[in-house]
């Protein structure tokens, strides 16, 4: 049974938002109630010039069809919150709004009792809660004003606040503190504020003063922060902050440099200096200024609340964010051959801290990159593990979780495709954290912090998170690992992260008395055992249809070979990435392609994994195999490290080209002269036998030819043979001559130095028609020498 003084919110007629009122008196014997209506806030009626807590009148309901509407639930008993000043005592407001003069009180005070004491008669007769009473207070309420020459909506409005939330005196004080923007100081658009000084007056506005701003009042706070010093008078302390913030330069005066200050209707008077400066006595408000807003907003702001705020289970909400790992890395075919700066987008699960997912990205970071990271956190990490030869790392320690809600920055997932495959398809949320509020993503950007200093910058290439200074080698001459490389150390410090760091901090009381090692797997398992670990199966197929980035392919005889990526309508083939499957010939993919169908295909591949890529059709999700006899590049190599590779042998042709045009040049001329001489040959042959008969080109002459050919075959080796032997022995004639005492013979061809020649029988070798060039050609030998 509802009382009096009981507040209802009834919905009536076509009205969705319920409107609030308070009963004030009932009785079941007329079968009559009167009500008062409740505002739920300020409002701003027609007319008005600012928003009120005016309430309408009263109200008359029939007392047993109030009943049947709570009975059905279209009236219900509710509570309302009052506003906040209403719950000030009297030194409260007179605190906030000090009195004017000595012998006063506060206004807002004097204001709330001279309305009470208006309405004070009128509150007399509503204590006796009867209904008729109620229904004539308002005649009596204006007939009252009329008396004491007040104005009837006034009256009305003291007594219709004060009963409808609750006989509270602090309903009558003045909406006052919602004016303006509630908490914050007002401050001049153009027209200077307050009282017009003697030359506004008089007429003049140019000398009228400077209207402040918000940049003006920080600057006497700081001035007079700087300046108010033990023995500096304000006099002094308001020149010196002229000089600082309102200066046109320095002047050299008998010596001395001096400022110039602007002039006095364009800079704060003493007056601004003595009143806005002691009001904001913040220590740090020149150096805020001085540090900028940005490091302020991240080192100095005070915090309130945490990241996990509302997150009771592991694998509730997520966090993912990209940092540059700050190490230069090479490519994998080459040592001094580097790729810059790699970006890393690591998952962790918000409540416990474990890294769930990563990847890392060469160049810049896309919603493909971030969509990766997501799919390794919700996938099985053993296949992973081992082909980044590390079998011996337990997959457990790195659970697989897709998280109903991840906090991202304002970057990479940020995007129509991010948001398509996170929360349209596979039926995730994103909440992007709000800029320069790294704080409540605070889990992503201690973590990288952690990397850095524990991993990345003990590695060498190393940027350290900033610019080479003057003297230093450029970091990138210092690259040393690869990709592949530095995943595999990540990893390893990841696993060390999940398993062997110790987090006191993150053991609560249930934990310490159930003896739970600090570790943050340790922690994740109690919540997996205490079933507070929040998991959504979802099909692996499904995750690596929507969340593996899509790629163009050609259609050859020989499988898909991919395009590289970012060219646009361009073509530019992938070396080591030419994929095959029994699947494309079956399905006449390729048949129709060779036919003058459609030579590309998208297909789905990770830029990290060259092995296998997928093709999906209304069939469903094929796996291609990588058909590269390179097994180092299909293990270790990537996307980019293609895309490096292509570069890298694009930029050697180019330095070579020189080189390359200069042997085929030899090439040319070597068989342009070759086939010279055999023309030669040919022409002199034909010659010779031009008197005999034409040659037959039947089947029977080209055997016989071929016998020929076999004949002068042997010959011409068996001539080779001869004169390989004939040359060397005058030689070795020459040599045991000379080793022997001559004679009478031989002392001539001695002392002319002319070699003994041999009596050469080539009648039982070669045939007489060649003896003569041979004779021809020893003779012409033994001239070069003499």
């Amino acid at each position: 049974m509802i009382q009096n003084g009981a507040i209802l919110s009834i919905l009536a007629g076509k009205v969705t938002t319920p409107v609030l009122f308070r009963l004030l008196a009932h009785c079941p014997l007329t079968d009559r109630a009167v009500l008062i209506e409740i505002t739920s806030g300020p409002r701003k009626r027609e007319g008005s010039k600012q928003p009120n807590y005016y309430c309408p009148g009263f109200v008359e309901k029939t007392w047993s069809k109030l009943l049947q509407e709570i009975d059905e639930g279209t009236i219900r008993e509710t509570t309302i919150a009052l506003p906040g000043w209403w719950n000030w005592s009297d030194d409260d407001i007179r605190k906030s709004y000090p009195p004017r003069d000595a012998d006063k009180d506060s206004p807002m005070l004097e204001s709330r009792e001279s309305k009470l004491k208006l309405i004070q008669p009128l509150i007399k007769r509503a204590e006796e809660e009867d209904v008729d009473v109620f229904l004539q207070l308002d005649r009596e309420a204006t007939r009252l004003a009329r008396q004491l020459n007040e104005h009837p909506v006034k009256m009305k409005d003291a007594l219709h606040r004060y009963l409808a939330f609750g006989s509270v005196p602090n309903a009558l004080l003045s909406n006052t503190p919602r004016q303006g923007a509630p908490g914050k100081p007002r401050i001049a658009n153009e027209k200077k504020l307050g009282r017009k000084n003697a030359a506004a007056k008089a007429g003049n506005e140019a000398l009228a003063g400077k209207a402040l701003t918000w940049e003006d009042r920080q600057n006497l706070a700081d001035g007079w922060l700087l300046f108010m010093r033990s023995g500096t008078n304000r006099e002094e302390a308001y020149l010196a902050t002229m000089g600082v913030f309102y200066s046109s330069g320095y002047e050299l005066k008998h010596g001395v440099w001096t400022p110039n200050l602007l002039p006095a209707e364009v800079r704060p008077t003493y007056a601004n200096f003595v009143y806005h400066g002691p009001k904001n006595d913040e220590q740090l408000a020149a150096a805020r200024r001085l540090m900028g807003e940005g490091k302020w907003e991240r080192d100095y702001r005070p915090l309130i609340g945490s990241a996990t705020d509302g997150i009771v289970a592991a694998g509730q909400v997520g966090s993912i964010d990209a940092s540059p790992i700050d190490v230069n890395l090479n490519a994998i075919f080459s040592r001094i051959c580097p790729i810059g700066v790699g970006r890393g987008i690591l998952v962790r699960d918000v409540r416990t801290g474990i890294y769930c997912g990563w990847h890392i990205a060469i160049g810049g970071v896309s919603t493909a990159d971030a969509n990766l990271a997501i799919l390794c956190a919700a996938t099985d990490k053993t296949e992973l593990l081992k082909r980044y030869d590390l079998p011996y790392l337990d997959p457990q320690a790195f659970p697989p979780l897709f998280f109903q809600k991840l906090y991202s920055d304002n970057g990479e997932l940020r995007s129509i495709e991010g948001i398509d495959a996170n929360v349209k398809t596979l039926g995730g949320s994103i909440e992007f954290v709000q800029s320069t509020r790294a704080d409540r993503n605070s889990v992503s950007e201690s973590g990288h912090h952690q990397r850095h200093r524990r991993l990345d910058h003990h590695l060498e290439g190393a940027t350290f998170g900033r610019a080479a200074r003057r003297g230093e080698v450029l970091p990138i001459k210092n690259a040393l690992l690869t990709r592949f490389e530095y995943v595999r150390l990540l990893l390893r410090w990841m696993y060390w992260a999940n398993t062997q760091q110790r987090v006191p901090h993150l053991l609560t009381t249930e934990m310490l008395r159930a003896n739970v090692e600090p570790t943050r797997i340790a922690i994740f398992r109690w919540y997996e055992n205490n079933r507070l670990v929040r998991r959504r199966r979802i099909d692996p197929v499904l995750l690596q249809a929507k969340l593996l980035p899509s790629f163009t392919a050609s259609v050859q005889r020989n499988g898909l070979v991919l395009h590289r990526p970012g060219t646009g309508k361009a073509v530019e083939l992938l070396p080591h990435a030419q994929f095959n499957d029994s699947y494309l010939a079956t399905s006449g993919l390729i048949r129709r392609a060779l036919s003058g169908g459609n030579k590309h295909v998208t297909v789905k591949a990770h830029p990290e994994d060259l092995s296998k890529a997928y093709l999906l059709d209304i069939h469903g999700v094929h796996e291609l195999k990588n058909t590269s006899d390179d097994v180092i590049m299909i293990h270790e190599g990537s996307i980019p490290d293609l895309c490096a590779l292509r570069d890298s042998n694009r930029l050697q042709t180019v330095q070579t080209a020189s080189k390359i045009d200069q042997d085929l040049s030899d090439m040319r001329a070597y068989r342009e002269e070759e086939q010279e001489r055999a023309r030669q040959e040919r022409k002199r042959e034909q010659m010779q036998q031009a008197v005999q008969k034409k040659p037959s080109t039947d089947r029977s002459s080209v055997r016989k030819n071929q016998a020929e050919e076999k004949r002068r075959s042997l010959e011409i080796a068996a001539e080779r043979t001869v004169n390989n032997r004939e040359i060397d022995e005058p030689a070795r004639s020459s040599a045991s001559h000379a080793a022997h005492a001559p004679t009478d013979d031989t002392s001539s061809a001695a002392r002319t130095g002319e070699a003994i020649k041999p009596e050469l029988n080539l009648s039982n070798v070669i045939p007489l028609d060649r003896q003569q060039v041979l004779r021809k050609r020893l003779s012409q030998y033994h001239r070069s020498r003499k």
